[in-house]
């Protein structure tokens, strides 16, 4: 059973026209084992003295931590609504037109301190170069 965690964050980006915008990004955390094949090398004795090399193969359970970035952005003629923009940014990530993924298979990895900063450094980034963003989402 996977275990899903959502974490958000807005801010305010203002474009070359003076125009301001709110942006929020949504962070989608999946933590789940998965069966992964693994493969050595094998010495095998047959008989006395006789041996044969091969490959042996085997599933292992592993630990895969995934982080999935979505993004929204308000229209300036609109009313901002948290849950609305949280809402729309979910829907991204659902619908594979996410912002960014990350996966990896350590514990100490992906935490929530850590997915809060990969969160903001996102909105960071989005927020400096509104106006790229702004051309993508239309």
């Amino acid at each position: 059973m996977a275990k899903i965690k959502y974490y958000h964050l807005n801010a305010d980006a203002v474009d070359s026209n003076g125009v301001k915008h709110k942006v929020t990004v949504v962070g989608k955390f999946v933590q789940k084992y998965v069966h992964k094949p693994f493969t050595e090398k094998a010495t095998v004795n047959l008989k006395r003295n006789r041996t044969v090399n091969g490959h042996f193969t085997y599933d292992r359970k592993v630990l895969e931590r995934t982080l999935t970035i979505g993004v929204s952005i308000c229209n300036p003629t609109d009313d901002f609504n948290e849950e609305e923009g949280i809402r729309i940014a979910k829907k991204r990530i659902g619908e594979g037109k996410d912002a960014g993924k990350i996966m990896t298979n350590s514990v100490t990895m992906l935490t929530e301190d850590l997915i809060l900063a990969e969160l903001l450094g996102k909105l960071t980034y989005i927020t400096s170069n509104i106006e790229s963003y702004i051309a993508k989402m239309h």
